[in-house]
């Protein structure tokens, strides 16, 4: 091989090949592939893609911190495996959930490249991560050269753009009472509009995800039962009048 010929890519997997570090198994490559940004790309077509990029495979331990509120975004990301939790958190330490980042997603995409590129919020290890990892120099490059990872990546930021308004409505312009309203309205329909409601999340954590105590959320939910517009457990909450809970504000 010409010396002259030999690019940092090419030593870069010649150094992957010989020590195995960043290789890429099957299900990594299923996990990409169902990811929002590499929507309609074929097997072939990602590899092949791949085969071109310098790209790090980085795993994390639960508890770590992969970013605080104020650090840099120099890296496109995407989680393969285990979740990231995105917490904005106040100088009293009060903090509010603002999403749960699971396997496919992209971290901070409306981030990468924006002028002020800097993390509003502290991203946290929930449990062991493995995330694909681009620098933005090598990302921007693949989108030049390939239109529909472009496409996928600017509908990737529209969707996120769509998500935090939606956020910031629901925690600026409702009660308590009304997030838990919506909140259940929402998981209804994702149901198929049962009325029968299977709650994800702990109580713990819908507090979070609503900003407040877990004792004012569990003191609004009681007040809601002796209302007899619901009935709650552990993990599942009824809807007992639908109408109702609409109009709480």
């Amino acid at each position: 091989m010409n010396p002259e010929t030999v690019t940092y890519v090419t030593l870069m997997k010649l150094f992957w090949f010989l020590t195995g570090i960043n290789k890429m198994d099957e299900k990594e490559i299923n996990t990409l592939l169902q990811s929002d940004l590499f929507a309609g790309f074929t097997t072939q077509e990602l590899t092949g893609l791949l085969d071109n990029l310098y790209y790090k495979i980085n795993r994390y331990n639960k508890d770590d911190i992969l970013a605080l509120s104020g650090d840099r975004c120099k890296d496109l990301m995407v989680v393969i495996s285990g979740n990231l939790i995105a917490r904005m958190v106040a100088s009293s330490g009060k903090f509010v959930q603002i999403d749960k980042i699971g396997p496919g997603r992209v971290v901070a995409p409306a981030i990468l490249f924006a002028t002020h590129n800097v993390y509003p919020v502290n991203v946290l290890i929930e449990k062991e991560v493995v995330l694909f990892s681009v620098s933005r120099s090598t990302f921007l490059k693949a989108m030049q050269s390939n239109e529909k990872l472009l496409l996928n990546f600017i509908r990737s930021i529209s969707d996120i753009n769509r998500f935090l308004s939606e956020k910031i409505r629901f925690l600026s312009l409702k009660t308590l009472r009304g997030k838990i309203a919506a909140y259940l309205l929402s998981a209804s329909m994702a149901q198929d509009n049962t009325l029968k409601v299977r709650i994800k999340e702990s109580r713990q954590e819908l507090s979070e995800k609503f900003g407040v105590s877990r004792q004012s959320l569990a003191r609004s939910i009681s007040e809601l039962e002796d209302e007899g517009i619901l009935t709650a457990s552990a993990r599942t909450i009824t809807i007992l009048d639908k109408n109702k809970l609409r109009n709480c504000e």
